[in-house]
């Protein structure tokens, strides 16, 4: 007889799986459950930032080593001559620093007062492979190489253009060789317009401000006439103050650089029969000039500074995490591009 519980009859205890025909292998068990897929995802965010702790390690003792560089008088007894690189974009932000693809006032300034406050050094030399960059960040570091009281001299590789060649013609002397680009003094501003593109793709952007020209130079809508004009008046003035700075540095007549400042860059062999170069040479040339307006005897030393203290390195790779945090986060800027001369 069955056995009975509350709910019915009991079950009949289970016998395991139905054998396989003779022949055949045993067939497994359907109810076994397949085994759970590990996720590694944990596991390669925890190696990432391990990762890189460790490079953020390393690159603050290098910082810490590279800190102690030039950072103190030379100890040559002949005198020496400073030699402080502007290559690259000229601009106010370090954002993108770590990869040596800028130019920054601060570094550049610090430099050209750490070779003033060595007593070693007799000259020094601005070497320059640079298209330019920002109006504003160009003069800080122009207004610092003509407080200079020793003398400076620039020397151009590639190129010693626009905002670059700002900096040159604050110089005591410009060397540059026959081929290098020199020149561009000018400047312009660049505002793109989507609004066309956004009106075939259905897209409208909305613009909450206060104060009449706010959105002005929006790329979701085109430039009134007023502001065009308003633009264009802030372009001429600093194209104005551009071509003053030059005429000063280089001791030229403001109408004589007008004529030259067209945008155009030169090679050196041309710059030098328009003025804008004093001599033809290389990079060794340039150290041999040094030497001689320093009074140097014999062959200079070169000294050299690194500008890579603990604060700077951790405010690129702030600056690097800002900018790519941006770059997903925000769309085209809604002011008016910076004023460039490149």
């Amino acid at each position: 007889m069955d056995e009975q519980t509350p709910n019915g009859p009991t079950p009949p205890p289970f016998a395991g799986p139905p054998a396989a025909p003779a022949g055949q292998p045993p067939v497994a068990a359907a109810f076994v459950a397949a085994a759970p897929r590990r996720s590694h995802r944990g596991l390669w965010w925890t190696l990432g930032i391990v990762a890189g702790v460790f490079i953020l390690l390393g690159l603050c003792a290098i910082a810490a080593v590279s800190s102690f560089v030039g950072s103190g008088p030379s100890l040559a007894s002949n005198g020496s001559v400073a030699v402080i690189y502007v290559n690259g974009e000229i601009s106010g932000v370090s954002g993108s620093g770590l990869s040596g693809g800028s130019v920054t006032p601060e570094i550049v300034i610090s430099q050209l007062k750490r070779a003033e406050q060595d007593d070693s050094v007799k000259a020094i030399i601005l070497r320059i492979d640079s298209p330019g960059g920002t109006a504003s960040a160009s003069e800080e570091i122009a207004i610092e190489v003509a407080r200079c009281t020793k003398p400076t001299i620039a020397s151009i590789g590639d190129v010693g253009a626009s905002g670059a060649y700002m900096i040159a013609s604050q110089c005591d002397e410009i060397m540059s060789t026959n081929s290098s680009a020199v020149g561009s003094i000018g400047v312009i501003m660049e505002i793109g317009d989507y609004s066309g593109l956004a009106k075939k793709l259905g897209v409208k952007f909305i613009a909450i401000h206060e104060g009449e020209f706010k959105d002005a130079g929006s790329p979701w809508r085109g430039l009134t006439t007023t502001e065009t004009a308003m633009l264009q008046a802030d372009v001429r003035l600093t194209y104005d103050n551009f071509i003053s700075i030059v005429a000063k540095g280089r001791k030229m007549p403001d109408a004589e650089v007008r004529k030259l400042a067209t945008g155009w860059a030169w090679p050196g062999i041309k710059a030098k029969q328009l003025g804008l170069v004093d001599s033809i040479g290389n990079y060794t040339d340039a150290v041999t000039r040094a030497g001689e307006l320093g009074k140097i005897e014999g062959e200079p030393t070169i000294v050299t500074y690194t500008d890579q203290s603990l604060g700077t390195l951790l405010q690129q790779i702030t600056g690097l995490v800002d900018r790519l945090g941006a770059v997903g986060a925000q769309g085209p800027a809604l002011t008016p591009s910076t004023p460039t001369i490149r």
